[in-house]
């Protein structure tokens, strides 16, 4: 029986463990997405501050839509898990309370039995009564096992009890978490309502401004071209001085740790950005206003906040510093066979040629008057081969 239990306890333990490990990397998460959810209601906020309706309003509004459905289902995966998690804790608590019982009806046999023998004078004499000395040595064996055995049954019986106890605690916090996450859930449930409705909106007043919108659009894929061309002229300059030296590429031991260096800690890169959020993911989309038409974009949009500082997020050198209309300025920087580009700056701290490391400040963002946010274009190359930025920075 007890070696039934003690199976019973192990799985429901390691079932407890594996399923705590589970919560608290689901806190975490959820953690850093209120934290996600707080740095875009706080830009969003400055948005309503200055009656600012713009695409990257859209943007932000839709990462905090993103955002709030994201953290609704990891309300609802705790919820599951908390229920679970209450279920086997009453199945749990249902066997330490049957085995307690039982406990309890074999402790009071014991009892039973040693009142029977009343007072010390009788084991006495029950020992004294034997026809041998081994039997002797028996009884005295036996008694001694005896004493043992009623000690562990009463040792077992308050262990038990103090399992329970400790299950009911357990068993009551999570009925508080779970009322807890539920009523949390609603709220957040109310919060997305409301940011829909505010998106709906915002894309309702912004659909009226289409041609202006086209003009920005415009602009901003000319931007994109001129700098394409200056990553293209870079890359083409440098084989051909590579070729001038009778090689297919400079990989000198600097250059190859660099880009072992780079390759190796894809999605370990830090942010260019002390914080934001990503509000233009890589690669071509719908555009969110106007139907039918597409937008491409070669890195990711990071929002943040206005005129912020922004580092760069691997040891490299700078290899061009480009003036783009539309783009402000960009800088290039490269690392091995990689190659990093930070654009979107209005002051630059750093000079061709220079060998930075991680986290050294490249230049400031550039923000427009009246406004309380930036926003970077972060580029990934692989020489001549784009990269999702998303994939390389921490997530």
């Amino acid at each position: 029986m007890r070696y039934s239990l003690l199976l019973l306890f192990c799985l429901f333990f390691s079932l407890s463990k594996l399923y705590g490990q589970t919560v608290r990397e689901l806190e975490l998460q959820r953690k850093k997405t209120e934290q996600e959810i707080l740095q875009t209601s706080t830009l969003l906020g400055q948005t309503e501050k200055l009656k600012v309706d713009n695409l990257n309003t859209i943007n932000l509004l839709q990462k905090q839509l993103q955002l709030r459905n994201k953290l609704i289902s990891e309300i609802e995966l705790q919820i599951s898990q908390l229920e679970n998690d209450i279920e086997r804790n009453d199945l749990l608590l249902s066997g330490l309370h049957k085995d307690l019982n039982n406990l309890k009806r074999e402790y009071a046999k014991l009892v039973q039995f040693a009142w029977r023998s009343k007072t010390n004078t009788d084991i006495l004499m029950f020992i004294f009564a034997s026809n041998d000395f081994n039997q002797a040595y028996l009884r005295i064996r036996f008694y001694q096992q005896f004493l043992k055995f009623r000690e562990k049954q009463a040792n077992e019986i308050v262990q038990t009890q103090n399992i329970i106890s400790s299950e009911i605690v357990k068993l009551q916090e999570n009925k508080v978490k779970l009322r807890n996450s539920r009523i949390e859930k609603n709220n957040e449930i109310k919060n997305l309502q409301t940011d829909e409705k505010r998106y709906a909106l915002s894309v309702k007043q912004l659909q009226s401004k289409e041609n202006a919108l086209r003009k920005e659009l415009e602009e901003r894929k000319k931007a994109f071209e001129t700098l394409n061309k200056a990553i293209a002229d870079l890359i083409a300059e440098e084989a051909r001085k590579a070729k001038a030296q009778k090689a297919d590429k400079v990989r000198d031991a600097r250059y190859v740790k660099l880009s072992d260096g780079f390759s190796g800690n894809k999605g370990k890169l830090p942010w260019p950005t002390k914080g934001g959020v990503i509000t233009g993911t890589f690669g071509e989309h719908n555009h969110p206003v106007i139907k039918g038409l597409k937008i491409k974009n070669n890195g990711v949009d990071i929002t943040t906040s206005s005129n912020a500082k922004v580092y760069c997020i691997f040891e490299g050198e700078v290899k061009k510093i480009v003036s783009i209309p539309g783009s402000n300025t960009s800088v290039l920087v490269r690392h091995g066979d990689y190659l990093s580009v930070y654009s979107n700056l209005n002051k630059v701290f750093v000079k061709v040629g220079d060998v930075i490391q991680m986290g050294h400040v490249i230049g400031e963002l550039y923000s427009e008057k009246g406004s309380d946010k930036s926003i970077i274009n972060l580029q990934i190359w692989k020489e001549s081969t784009m990269q999702n930025p998303a994939l390389w920075i921490l997530p």
